[in-house]
This record gives structure tokens, C-alpha cells and sequence, in this order.
């Protein structure tokens, strides 16, 4: 499984013709597992569900007079179709957010790729 999308996971530029929205850390609230853990430490994940923080639209077109549009995003998940985590499949590197239609693909820092499942693991 690829490594999954954490809240440190900076999208691309996008631009609307009227504003220009820079990459940003999603942050925001992602999912936190009850009942998985990766290193003692609690998950933290992205689904289609979760919102990230938005970003701030600066206005470079001055022939449209609109104000920029609320720069809300939203996780498209598509590489991930196998591995749910409580019920939800998890966002992961190869996937985008999309902001006003546009795709802003995910590119990195990204979490753990390797979840060991009913394993006691190293010491």
C-alpha cells in the first residue's frame, strides 16, 4: 500500500483565472482511529469525508471584478480501492485534492506505508 496521506501533506497550486490558491498543508480534522495504531501512535487519515483546512485565494486577474471564491477543499481519493480502515478507504500518495474543480495532486510529506496487522512487531 502506498504511504498514506497525513495532515503534514502539501497539495499543488491552482489557479481559477481570477486567483491563484498556493499549495498549503491539509491539516484541517482527519479521521483518528479508535482502535489502529502505527508505532503506539494513534492514525490519522484522510477519506472522501474528511475536510481539509481551506486556502487563501490572491486576486491576480484585476479585469474581473468577483472576489475570489472560498478556496474549499475536498480529498479525492482513487489509488486506495482494497484497504479500509474502520470502514473508510484512506487517502494516499498518488491521490489529489480538487479545489473549485481543479485537481491540486498530493505531494508529500506523506505517513507510514507499512501497518503490521495482529503483530506484536519489534520491541
Amino acid at each position: 500500500m502506498p504511504f498514506l496521506v497525513v495532515p503534514e501533506t502539501i497539495d499543488t497550486v491552482s489557479t481559477d483565472a481570477n486567483c491563484i490558491y498556493e499549495p498549503a498543508p491539509l491539516g484541517g480534522a482527519p479521521i483518528v482511529s479508535p482502535n489502529i495504531k502505527i508505532d503506539k501512535k494513534e492514525v490519522k487519515f484522510y477519506t472522501q469525508e474528511t475536510i481539509p483546512d481551506p486556502v487563501t485565494g490572491v486576486k491576480v486577474n484585476p479585469l474581473i471584478p468577483a472576489p475570489c471564491q472560498p478556496g474549499n477543499r475536498v480529498i479525492v481519493p482513487s489509488v486506495n480501492t482494497t484497504v479500509f480502515f474502520n470502514k473508510k478507504l484512506p487517502a494516499v500518495q498518488g491521490d489529489k485534492a480538487q479545489l473549485l474543480g481543479t485537481d491540486r495532486p498530493l505531494t508529500g510529506p506523506f505517513g507510514l506505508g507499512t501497518v503490521q496487522i495482529a503483530s506484536k512487531g519489534k520491541k
